[in-house]
């Protein structure tokens, strides 16, 4: 047979072409991250098993493989920046966890504990945002300080103030039961505060005392004009112990029952936004600029307008990430 002058005759892939095939292949999925890949996202922590394994056997030939190397540092890069996207494609990280324990995966592999760094990264977020705000507790700590001063302010309300201060710091650190325990010596010397029936009834519920917590706010509602103000204190308490999706239910409710409820709207996108669902968080902050500025409010709409220009710079530098 004779053969075409265009004919090229095909070879076989080298360990070599297969290794740049795979980081091809996961540089392509990780870019289709946010894209509907769905579960089949899976296959991005495989992949990068197969090709540190591969470059740890070039390696042990005494073949550096810089550019290999370097590809796959910059992927794995890419994928640390994407984990949160990943989380949400595959479906949460409880699928994330059978398929790591189906995987028998290597703690040193931490592609398969993306998981743990959107955990890590949300503390750490949570700790430069306590850091930030210390210029701020500074300024309240003087104006308490001139309150106490000039004020006068009854025993009492200075022990139901550091009681609950302490409830909140401790509820920040993770300590739900001393948080508890301070709320409860805050509400035997303010029986009647709203508030703080409200904390106690979040943090039963955080230990799992879930029946004994519903009655705490059945007496806590009672203390309040109406259920939005409920609502919305409840959803605040719920932000303190990091559990936005909680926050985005209650306030929900509240501006379902209340739909002129600036600060419901506010508080919604507060809590989108610590669930890093922007394009939720940038709709509730427009609604609350809206409503607040109808109403006079431009406190609560200049805070939002803040808020809506740091999601757009956010947005507008994720596809950049991307690249």
């Amino acid at each position: 047979m004779v053969k075409s002058p265009f004919y090229v005759e095909s070879k076989a892939l080298t360990r070599s072409d297969e290794l740049r095939n795979q980081i091809d292949e996961l540089e392509a999925m990780i870019g289709r991250l946010g894209y509907g890949l769905g579960k089949e996202a899976l296959k991005i922590p495989v992949l990068f098993d197969s090709t540190s394994t591969s470059l740890a056997a070039f390696q042990a030939e005494g073949k550096s493989m810089r550019a290999e190397q370097a590809r796959l540092e910059t992927v794995s890069v890419r994928f640390s920046r994407k984990a949160n996207v990943f989380l949400r494609e595959i479906g949460g990280a409880g699928v994330l966890e059978d398929a790591r324990r189906t995987r028998q995966a290597d703690p040193e592999d931490w592609w398969w504990f993306a998981d743990q760094l959107v955990a890590s990264r949300r503390r750490d977020r949570i700790r430069r945002l306590l850091r930030l705000g210390v210029g701020v507790v500074v300024v309240l700590l003087v104006l308490f300080v001139l309150y106490q001063r000039f004020l006068a302010p009854d025993p009492a309300t200075l022990e139901r103030l550091e009681h609950e201060h302490n409830a909140e710091d401790l509820a920040i650190e993770g300590d739900i039961a001393g948080a508890l325990s301070e709320v409860e010596q805050a509400l035997a010397v303010a029986p009647g505060d709203s508030y703080l029936a409200v904390f106690k009834g979040v943090l039963q519920q955080e230990l799992g005392q879930d029946i004994v917590s519903r009655e705490t706010f059945a007496v806590a509602e009672a203390a309040f004009d109406n259920r939005e103000d409920f609502l919305l204190t409840r959803a605040q308490t719920y932000m303190l112990v990091d559990k936005p999706e909680a926050a985005v239910a209650d306030a929900q409710e509240a501006v379902t029952l209340n739909p002129e409820l600036a600060a419901g709207y506010m508080l919604l996108g507060r809590a989108y936004e610590n669930m890093e669902d922007y394009l939720e968080a940038l709709f509730a902050y427009e609604q609350a600029i809206d409503l607040a500025e109808e109403q006079g409010n431009f406190q609560l709409s200049g805070a939002a307008r803040v808020n809506v220009g740091i999601l757009m710079q956010r947005l507008q530098a994720q596809p950049s990430q991307d690249q």
